[in-house]
């Protein structure tokens, strides 16, 4: 954090933050009050308003915006980064405001959301979107807690931004992590993301720093590292970066939740806008603060149909087909597999994936793995072994069989979890359900070649997949995720 300073003071410390809130009171009990207006940013829109206008610098980048990465320091050292940002959303409108920050004062599992009826600024008012979070509140890990909120300054600070900015009313979503557990904000990415896809007017905005209090050069080497790593879609890297000291991003986990959460809806891009420091302004070069905005958009030149489309040309599918056959005759054979010199960047990327045996048309033999763990051709190569020689229903393939094999491979999109079975569409969908420790998994083709309806198919992967009750996807505590994928045979090509 980087509370605003003046003459080489602290115009407020955390100490007087604390008091100042245990001090005032609130301006009704259905509206947080601007806790921050006089030290991080003016608390008179006069004032505000020009200093803003001398921020918005004119950006462009090419697609569709779907989300901001924003500082929140006092805006006489981040405002100008920031603003850069925001000239993108000047004028648009915008719907619903997703507002991602970790805390700075608390450490906690879970998310906290705000259940208040608006938040005001020296602009007014912005009302809080209470439907949506009367949905999310009701997942768990997700609760109220006005104390922490108003004790934290990354989300306020980006208020007047968006008033400024956004063309007519807006509503927002406060979100606030307090914790850098991987597994756990991948868990509230799959709670999030049903609610940001129904909503399509939104924009996700995340609310960090850089590093702080280096030098500046070490500063800039150790910001490099976390904006290589966001504009390579290397953001799931950040945490465990930050954890070994790599780099520094005082809401690295809001970064990490927003991301994942726009790239399970499409395929992104990230693209720096401005990188400043603290240096700027102070010219100390002694212990400076790190601060970067960037434009997140999706990419148009990937794309992932949902619906039945295609994530690889023939030729790839034909070089995955070709290492799948080519693995199990040198494997089963007892043979040293060759060595792999794939280029293509589409089979190097991370996927999930299955393959699948028939014999004579019957099954032979299926393992697969949903979440993408490895380069999708080292995933082909590894599930082609394991469906051969490590399915516990059917005895090892042998080499003299091989021949009349044929190999199915399964190109798996990330799953995402559903709120309800109404939105499974069988035939498109793969279906995950998990209760506990307990889950299993149904390809998609599985509802083609089975017949079965839509209960039928829940019920069969509930008891012969995960050992669950046949009824056990009608209870709330059963999750459900869906998937898409992309299949392909040695027959169809």
């Amino acid at each position: 954090m980087h509370i605003l300073r003046h003459k080489n003071r602290w115009c407020v410390g955390i100490t007087g933050i604390l008091f100042f809130l245990l001090t005032t009171g609130c301006f009704s009990a259905g509206m947080r009050k601007p806790f921050f207006a006089g030290s991080f940013y003016p608390s008179d829109e006069k004032e505000l308003r020009n200093q803003l206008s001398s921020f918005f610098e004119k950006k462009n980048v090419e697609g569709q915006l779907v989300g901001l990465i924003v500082p929140h320091a006092g805006y006489i050292y981040s405002g100008k980064t920031a603003g850069n940002a925001y000239f993108l959303i000047k004028d648009k409108k915008i719907s619903t405001v997703f507002l991602i920050g970790r805390s700075h004062h608390a450490s906690f599992i879970g998310v906290i959301t705000d259940d208040r009826n608006a938040w005001i600024t020296p602009f007014g008012s912005v009302d809080v979107d209470t439907r949506i979070v009367s949905d999310i509140v009701a997942k768990p890990g997700f609760r109220i807690d006005y104390r922490i909120l108003d004790a934290e300054h990354a989300l306020e600070v980006q208020l007047p931004f968006l008033q400024y900015a956004i063309k007519g009313k807006f509503k927002i979503v406060p979100i606030l992590v307090g914790c850098e557990n991987q597994e756990e904000l991948e868990l509230y990415a799959n709670y999030l993301l049903p609610v940001v896809k129904k909503n399509p007017d939104s924009i996700i905005v995340m609310s960090t720093d850089l590093s702080h209090y280096h030098p500046v050069n070490t500063a800039q080497q150790m910001d490099k590292r976390f904006i290589d790593a966001i504009e390579n879609n290397k953001f799931s890297s950040i945490i465990k970066a930050m954890k070994n000291g790599e780099l520094e991003a005082c809401g690295a986990s809001a970064v990490f939740l927003g991301l994942s959460i726009l790239s399970k809806i499409s395929p992104i891009n990230v693209k720096l806008l401005k990188y400043a420091t603290s240096y700027d302004t102070t010219k100390d070069k002694s212990a400076v603060v790190g601060y970067a905005s960037m434009a997140v958009y999706k990419d148009t030149k990937k794309t992932i149909e949902k619906k039945g489309g295609t994530m690889l040309d023939k030729k790839q599918k034909e070089t995955l087909l070709k290492v799948a056959r080519q693995t199990l005759e040198y494997f089963l054979a007892g043979k040293k597999l060759p060595e792999l010199k794939i280029t293509d960047p589409a089979l190097l990327e991370k996927r999930g994936v299955f393959v699948t045996l028939r014999k004579n048309g019957e099954l032979r033999g299926c393992i697969g793995m949903i979440i993408p763990s490895e380069p999708l051709i080292d995933g082909v190569r590894s599930m082609a072994i394991e469906a051969a020689t490590g399915d516990p229903r059917f005895p090892p393939v042998s080499l003299k069989e091989l021949k009349d094999i044929e190999i199915e491979i399964s190109v798996l999109t990330v799953p995402a979890r559903v709120s309800s079975p109404d939105e499974i569409i069988l035939g498109r969908d793969g279906v995950i359900v998990k209760k506990g420790y307990r889950q299993g998994v149904f390809l998609p083709q599985v509802a083609d070649e089975t017949g079965w309806t839509k209960e039928q198919f829940l019920s069969a992967l509930c008891s012969q997949k995960a050992g669950l009750d046949p009824d056990a996807w009608k209870r709330p505590d059963t999750e459900l995720y869906t998937f898409q994928a992309e299949v392909f045979s040695e027959h169809d090509l």
